[in-house]
């Protein structure tokens, strides 16, 4: 039985999301949290979002623009105490608490825009690449919303650098961040960027991805719903 054991693969759970109907996505989440515009593939062990799926529309882009001043971070308490990061785990580590899903998309909604400052969101990420790179794949998304009016977007983390610290709960720095967007017209761009100070001042276009090296990198696949059942 052992042996039988051993012979399972790694993808036995779909997370499927209403924000990108046509796709599943193998990978294993210990909670699935269903927030008001985005869905959370969430680990308890790393104590981070695993991956997080939203749509963007490119008429609500510039609806608001609702300021971030007085929001904070926030521990998610629909997640059991053992899964929780809070975040003073992130207080003088060197990392910056970096969002899955962006603010800067759902600030046309106070309600929504708080969500995003739930721990279940965030991350660690470098400041460099939080700040300057990873800001300009996220305002190259926005770019794509206004254009394409429709956005489905894939944000992740994957891989290990260590954690936060034993007294820090413990939280997974990730080695890779990655975003997955599928444009209506069908074209899907991707990109995947080390967790390095190093990237900031890159040009996003250095780190175009296949959608297939990202599940390579970080052990998971996207799949279409036709596929299934194959």
């Amino acid at each position: 039985m052992k042996k039988l054991l051993l012979l399972i693969p790694f993808f036995l759970f779909a997370f499927t999301s209403k924000y990108l109907p046509n796709y599943n996505i193998d990978i294993h989440c210990d909670k699935i949290l269903h927030k008001k515009a985005f869905d959370i593939c969430y680990s308890c062990k790393w104590k981070t979002p695993i991956l997080v799926v939203y749509k963007v529309d490119g008429n609500l882009i510039d609806a608001k623009n609702l300021s971030r001043k007085s929001l904070r971070f926030r521990p998610d308490y629909n997640l059991p105490t053992k899964c929780r990061s809070y975040s003073k785990d992130y207080s003088r580590t060197g990392f910056d608490r970096g969002h899955l899903a962006p603010n800067a998309v759902f600030d046309y909604n106070r309600a929504i825009q708080k969500e995003t400052f739930l721990m279940s969101n965030i991350a660690p990420q470098k400041p460099q690449l939080n700040r300057r790179l990873w800001a300009k794949i996220e305002k190259f998304v926005r770019i794509q919303a206004r254009k394409y009016k429709d956005i489905r977007v894939i944000t992740g983390v994957c891989g290990s650098l260590g954690t936060l610290g034993k007294k820090r709960h413990n939280v997974n720095i990730p080695a890779y961040w990655y975003k997955i967007i599928f444009r209506p017209d069908g074209k899907i761009i991707s990109f995947l960027v080390p967790n390095s100070n190093s990237v900031g001042r890159d040009k996003a276009k250095k780190y175009l991805s296949s959608v297939e090296e990202i599940e390579r990198v970080c052990k998971f696949r996207v799949k279409e719903n036709n596929e299934f059942g194959k």
